[in-house]
């Protein structure tokens, strides 16, 4: 399972954009950039740009250059995820655009940002309509982070928030607790496992299980798009390992974005 742990300048290790009743469109203006995103032709121009961006990052890495060279001549469409997942050039850029919410290069990387939320997107309409109403997921995001980082989620229980990144997941508790520093002894970190409960009916932003596609296979990962929107539910310490918190993450449904947008559209 893909996890940053570069310094990119992000107060929060996991970035996120708050719903806030008092400056509202500033939620929805980075759902909007992100449609818009997705809204822009795949064009040779938008690869140009988009290797461009690659090459400036690393201009002065040769090995990592020799390794653009090759996706240029090698990458397809359909190949996103596993370029994505591998601790590459890749992954790190679009981290980087995405943490920093970097409008500029995101509109450079829009060719493989697009790749990678289509590919998430018909994995995820692939599911039958039938378990649309009854299929229950729980998926699982471990990490350490900081005593302040974790006072902040502490302090939006109950809020509305937008994932800005791609958010790499587990179907497996226990690798979550290997994320997040089980054993952790250092006093200024938290080790914290995020329970996202989700189902296929309520989510407003795609997610699929990319394990066949990964360099992770045994992690059942599951990877969920940049901008999915959920609620911070209960914050509790784990029964059986008392130093571990688990920060519960709920999907928001269609009718309640559909709400909270119009209502957001109307202030």
């Amino acid at each position: 399972m893909v996890q940053n742990t570069e310094d990119v300048n992000s107060p929060l290790l996991l970035p996120i954009t708050v719903y806030n009743s008092e400056q509202p469109h500033l939620f929805m203006a980075h759902q909007r950039t992100i449609d818009s995103l997705l809204c822009m032709p795949h064009t040779l121009e938008s690869k140009v740009e988009m290797l461009a961006e690659f090459r400036r990052t690393f201009n002065d890495n040769q090995e990592i250059l020799a390794q653009i060279d090759n996706f240029e001549n090698t990458y397809h469409s359909n190949a996103a995820v596993q370029w994505y997942t591998r601790d590459s050039f890749i992954w790190r850029t679009i981290n980087q655009a995405l943490r920093s919410s970097n409008v500029d290069a995101m509109f450079k990387l829009r060719y493989i940002l697009t790749d990678l939320y289509d590919h998430l997107k018909e994995s995820y309409q692939q599911t039958p309509q039938s378990l649309w109403k009854t299929k229950l997921e729980t998926y699982y995001r471990g990490q350490l982070m900081s005593s302040e980082e974790f006072d902040i989620f502490k302090s939006l229980r109950g809020n509305i928030i937008s994932i800005n990144t791609f958010l790499s997941t587990t179907a497996s508790m226990q690798i979550a607790l290997m994320y997040a520093g089980e054993y952790n002894e250092n006093s200024d970190l938290v080790s914290v496992v995020f329970s996202i409960e989700t189902n296929s009916q309520a989510l407003v932003r795609p997610y699929a299980s990319i394990s066949h596609y990964s360099m992770f296979q045994d992690e059942e990962e599951t990877l969920f798009a940049m901008g999915s929107v959920f609620r911070i539910g209960n914050i509790r310490q784990l029964l059986d390992a008392d130093n571990v918190w688990v920060i519960h993450l709920i999907t928001i449904s269609e009718d309640d974005y559909r709400f909270n947008v119009t209502h957001l559209e109307t202030e």
